[in-house]
């Protein structure tokens, strides 16, 4: 197939697990804008065809395809066969796994069953379609995009069942990285701060007041936004996917910890202050 700078993506296949909106969804478009062909997998049938719609009529090219599987991620006979069956008749090159979200709580408020729920949303969620992937991508080299959060590094109040998840894809993620790169895979991990999409306004709902103000003072990503840093970190091979603000906290936490660990308790100390409670610990 002849290349087309403008078209970096032309002839590859990417495959959006929670490509049906939010981050998931401006990825998939941003993809499909430079020649990728698409494939979103998401629980919501109705929700998938009409992206699936959105995305037929914007494509550049007619060659492209735009395919959708209903699935949910967390349930291995659900997604495994679906997977396969779409990897054996289309192949792919890139999956990005974008399934997750948080419902914060003060610690005392979770149950067991909350922390387990957390792991399998937003952890064996990517497990289950890397897993299922994995034997094309030794085959033929391929990309591996997981999501990760700032909460990935960096554990605040009100996200004890999120966090450790978040951090666990991390952690997966160099794993799969050194281990996979003599296969010619590569791996990237993706930090986004607050972004505008559904998810967010669901965490809305549950957030405690402390950590209201802990957001208020980072500003609000547009799901565009990310979805281009994404891709371009795509492009570049990078595995470290950084975010806004991002970047730097987690330069600071590996460099000057003294000093992230201050900025944070002091924020802390300022929203508990704001709504009158006690500061003297």
């Amino acid at each position: 197939m002849k290349k087309d700078k403008n078209l970096p993506f032309l002839g590859k296949t990417a495959v959006i697990v929670g490509g049906s909106q939010g981050i998931g969804k401006a990825t998939a478009f941003e993809l499909a804008r430079l020649g990728a062909n698409v494939c979103i997998i998401a629980r919501n049938k109705d929700r998938l065809e009409a992206v699936q719609e959105e995305l037929e009529s914007q494509k550049p090219r007619e060659e492209q395809q735009m395919s959708i599987i209903s699935a949910d991620a967390t349930i291995e006979d659900q997604i495994r066969p679906a997977l396969e069956k779409f990897i054996e008749e289309s192949g792919c090159d890139i999956l990005i796994n974008c399934v997750g979200g948080a419902w914060p709580h003060y610690v005392q408020e979770y149950k067991l069953s909350d922390f387990e729920a957390a792991m399998t949303y937003n952890y064996t969620s990517a497990v289950i379609p890397i897993m299922t992937v994995l034997p094309h991508f030794m085959k033929q080299g391929g990309h591996i995009v997981n999501m990760s959060s700032m909460a990935g590094y960096m554990g605040i109040i009100g996200y004890t069942t999120y966090s450790p998840a978040k951090f666990a894809m991390v952690g997966l993620s160099e794993a799969l990285r050194h281990e996979l790169k003599p296969y010619k895979i590569h791996i990237s991990v993706v930090y986004p701060s607050d972004t505008d999409t559904p998810g967010l306004k669901d965490e809305e709902k549950t957030k405690m007041e402390e950590l209201k103000i802990l957001a208020s003072t980072v500003k609000l990503k547009q799901p565009e936004d990310v979805a281009k840093t994404i891709v371009k970190g795509i492009r570049k091979k990078k595995f470290n996917i950084h975010i806004g603000s991002s970047g730097w906290i987690n330069w600071a936490k590996r460099h000057l910890p003294w000093l992230y660990v201050w900025f944070i308790d002091r924020d802390l100390k300022k929203s508990r202050k704001k709504l009158g409670k006690d500061t003297n610990y």
